[in-house]
């Protein structure tokens, strides 16, 4: 798998993943820790409340970038809109600094929307550049490293997030992750892609409107075959709640307010940095485990998937009833190994039957359902949180829905599988 470091675009794009989804990770601590600190005594609304607020508010620029993205992406040089987000977004998560008080918390739904919308662009232009920085034969290996790094700073980015909030406060973590933008651009600089395709059809804002662009992507996956890989990860909603679920129990079942430390919940801080820690652990060696023991083929990535839903659904239910912070994290690795697993094989069997000129928009197709999906997850986790009042009940809901998705989908797709053997559409 480190072999494919040997090619020097990949390296380039690798290290700029590594300083700025570290950052991010920060980011999302800092901003979580923020929002405990500003509903400390519970005067905006409930904290499941804020939170499923702020997955959505996370997720849903994808809805509004994303037609845009894909379509610029598949014409415009990827190594310049990257660069271009990085600095864009290095500029926005500066102003988070501007927000202390309870009312200012509409400005920091704002600044997180405009910060996900400029990364919406720079994530598909970095998904579809990267099999251009690696020949055919190294795709895979270049996959599974891409995603255990990710994995490996989002354990690192959210243990050493947790553990600077605890120590100096949220203002200076959302400076470093600022910083962390600015080197990413430093590092693309020199990037060397392939030529952009030739398209058919012109960039037309018009196409864009009329989602005409996304149309023809769409199409194109359904002629390959790749419909329901693309699908996964909007069956994958419920893991939007467990999100959700992960920050509560951080702020309320493992982390308290420390009056000690005015303007900063930062046993909040640490706890939901541990937490997310562990689900960074398990989305990094999940890839690796779930292609020793499946293999690399279209058949064992297809069994990845099935997999992956039930793994997941079976360590969130210990997660949602462990009494203490450390066998909670410990639940929570077990399940994102299957999570990333499923998450990996179905990025990579769309990208084998993709070509290249569509793989922007497929890429953006591929988000505009996990982003709608992730965000009723978590929007419906909260509510139910805050309803409730128990998290173990809600965490099993969550779980169950999960099992349903995952028997569901495989029932689709092996039907989808027979149709397309037999000359059908479905």
């Amino acid at each position: 798998m480190i072999a494919v470091l040997r090619h020097a675009a990949f390296r380039r794009l690798w290290l700029a993943q590594i300083v700025s989804a570290c950052g991010d990770w920060l980011n999302r601590v800092a901003l979580l820790a923020t929002l405990a600190r500003l509903d400390a005594d519970h005067a905006l609304a409930g904290i499941g409340a804020l939170y499923g607020v702020e997955m959505a508010v996370r997720l849903l620029p994808v809805v509004f970038a994303g037609p845009v993205a894909g379509p610029l992406s598949d014409r415009v040089s990827r190594k310049a809109l990257m660069i271009a987000a990085d600095v864009l977004r290095a500029g926005i998560v500066s102003c988070f600094l501007f927000v202390d008080e309870p009312g200012e918390v509409p400005l920091l739904y704002g600044l997180l929307a405009a910060q996900m919308a400029v990364s919406v662009v720079f994530e598909a232009s970095r998904t579809a550049a990267l099999p251009g920085t690696v020949p055919p034969e190294d795709l895979h290996a270049a996959y599974v490293l891409t995603s255990a790094t990710w994995s490996v700073m989002l354990t690192a980015g959210s243990a050493l997030g947790g553990l600077l909030v605890a120590a100096v406060g949220a203002g200076p973590v959302f400076l470093i992750d600022a910083a962390s933008y600015l080197v990413s651009a430093a590092l693309l600089l020199r990037l060397a892609l392939p030529a952009m395709p030739v398209q058919a059809e012109p960039f037309r804002w018009r196409d864009v409107l009329l989602l005409s662009d996304m149309r023809r992507g769409l199409d194109h996956v359904r002629e390959r075959g790749a419909t329901w890989a693309v699908l996964v990860k909007t069956f994958w909603w419920p893991v939007g709640g467990f999100l959700v679920m992960l920050s509560v129990a951080g702020a309320e079942r493992f982390g308290a307010n420390d009056p000690s430390a005015p303007g900063e919940v930062r046993a909040a801080g640490f706890a939901v940095g541990m937490l997310f820690a562990a689900r960074g652990l398990g989305t990094g060696l999940g890839p690796i485990v779930g292609g020793r023991l499946f293999g690399q083929d279209d058949a064992a990535l297809l069994r990845q998937v099935s997999g992956g839903f039930l793994v997941a659904a079976a360590g969130y239910l210990g997660f949602g009833y462990a009494d203490d912070l450390w066998t909670a994290c410990a639940w929570v690795f077990a399940a994102h190994l299957g999570g990333a697993s499923l998450w990996v094989a179905s990025t990579l069997l769309w990208q084998r039957h993709v070509e290249d000129a569509f793989r922007g928009r497929v890429a953006t197709l591929e988000m505009l359902g996990l982003t709608v999906a992730f965000s009723v997850g978590g929007l419906l986790a909260g509510a139910l949180y805050d309803g409730l009042g128990d998290e173990g009940h809600v965490t099993a809901l969550l779980c169950a829905a999960t099992a349903v998705m995952g028997v569901l989908w495989t029932l689709l797709q092996r039907r989808a599988a027979r149709a397309r053997a037999a000359g059908r559409s479905l």
